[in-house]
């Protein structure tokens, strides 16, 4: 699974400095004369990710995607770390209030993935054009299945989790607590459902969607990203809960 992208964007800071690497973008320079005047993955990174128009800058990256094809570790996280702006500016034309930004992200990131593994892509005459191109069209073709999806999934967990008629186990003052809480660490009205669902009230997530699909494997990371996001306000906000009893 891919982080969200604050981990992942941390964690491409922290490997920029990495022995790694630097071994794989020295390698790199040896054989693509046009990565040689940069010193290190710092350095490039610093001139690729200016606004300036530069000739320069068309040519680098066919010499990092052919290196990527023969060494695609510790490549991988490199690269797409060099693509994450231009990933934004893609995403922010689809993102929409049906959207969930980080679902948003990840899928971004298969498809940008998906796209630089393509053995064809160091032949192409305009190899960054052609990469976020290949990735917009993946998107595409994926925002009209969740479109699709969110019309069925977000109502069914509406249905869910309405009172039932058959017996269940009291949970109104958590309930209460956990709205509260979701508030207060801006966790969205969805995954605040998904959560009381699955939690508070026991439904199987297998009840939503069929077992390791793809859309059970989203609500699964879903319901963990809210709850991460629950923890990590909690740590900070040591003292809500004695506040509340």
């Amino acid at each position: 699974m891919v982080p969200s992208r604050l981990a992942f964007l941390q964690e491409f800071e922290r490997e920029l400095d990495s022995i790694s690497l630097r071994d794989w973008f020295e390698s790199a320079r040896k054989r693509e004369p046009v990565l040689d005047e940069f010193s290190d993955p710092v350095a490039l990174r610093g001139f690729l990710q200016t606004k300036e128009r530069d000739p320069r800058k068309p040519q680098i990256w066919p010499a990092l995607v052919r290196s990527f094809h023969i060494h695609p570790e510790p490549a991988r996280l490199f690269l797409l770390g060099l693509l994450e702006p231009a990933l934004g500016h893609l995403m922010d034309k689809v993102a929409g209030d049906n959207l969930d930004s980080e679902d948003l992200w990840q899928e971004t990131i298969t498809c940008a993935l998906a796209a630089l593994s393509n053995p064809k892509l160091p032949n192409r005459r305009a190899v960054l054009a052609g990469l976020l191109l290949d990735t917009f069209h993946q998107l595409r073709h994926w925002l009209t299945g969740e479109l699709s999806r969110a019309k069925n999934v977000d109502p069914l967990l509406e249905e869910m989790s309405a009172p039932s008629r058959t017996e269940r186990r009291d949970t109104t003052d958590e309930e209460a607590m956990l709205a509260k809480l979701c508030r207060r660490a801006g966790v969205r009205r969805e995954r605040f459902i998904l959560i009381r669902l699955t939690r508070l009230q026991q439904t199987p997530l297998t009840e939503l969607a069929p077992h390791r699909s793809a859309t059970y494997e989203r609500l699964k990371w879903r319901r963990a990203a809210a709850e991460n996001r629950l923890k990590s306000w909690l740590l900070a906000h040591p003292g809500w809960l004695v506040e509340k009893k």
